[in-house]
């Protein structure tokens, strides 16, 4: 389960990177740039966020279904 932790965060942090690099490489102005960034950044940030929220949401049902089957113990 850690391995698949640490793949998933390579991947994405790979390709936040990889995205960085392509809009600094493109001929553009500072000011286009620096939009285009922080809406990439706004952007994938919502993303994770959404994903974390997911990610509470089943963690809470695991401890719920795990709590009450020791509460019929």
């Amino acid at each position: 389960m850690k391995n698949t932790g640490i793949v998933i965060a390579s991947l994405i942090g790979g390709m936040v990177v990889g995205s960085a690099l392509a809009m600094l490489l493109t001929p553009q102005s500072g000011p286009e740039l620096r939009k285009q960034i922080k809406d990439f950044i706004d952007k994938q940030s919502e993303k994770v966020h959404e994903k974390l929220d997911k990610v509470h949401e089943k963690v809470q049902s695991e401890i719920g279904k795990v709590a009450s089957k020791y509460d019929n113990v």
